[in-house]
C-alpha cells in the first residue's frame, strides 16, 4: 500500500465564495450583453454588412467573456 494515501488534503484549497454554477452564468451573461451591444453597435455603424456584424459580435463576446472572468476573480479574493 502506498504512503501517499494517508497524507492529508491540500492545504492550499479553500471553498470558493460563489459556486461554480454562478460564476460560469456570470461570464455567459457578460458575454452576451456585450455580444448583443457590439451586434447593436455595428449594425447602426455599418448597416447591413454581414461580415462587420459577424465579427464585431465574436470579437464583443469573447471581451464580455474575459470581463466576467475577471469580475468572477476579484470576487474570489
Amino acid at each position: 500500500m502506498p504512503e501517499s494515501r494517508k497524507r492529508p488534503g491540500h492545504h492550499y484549497q479553500e471553498p470558493a465564495d460563489i459556486p461554480a454554477r454562478q460564476r460560469v452564468k456570470g461570464k455567459i451573461i457578460w458575454a452576451l450583453f456585450f455580444g448583443v451591444f457590439g451586434f447593436l453597435i455595428s449594425y447602426f455603424a455599418a448597416g447591413t454588412n454581414y461580415p462587420v456584424l459577424v465579427v464585431a459580435t465574436l470579437v464583443a463576446g469573447i471581451i464580455g467573456y474575459f470581463i466576467g472572468q475577471r469580475m468572477a476573480k476579484k470576487v474570489k479574493k
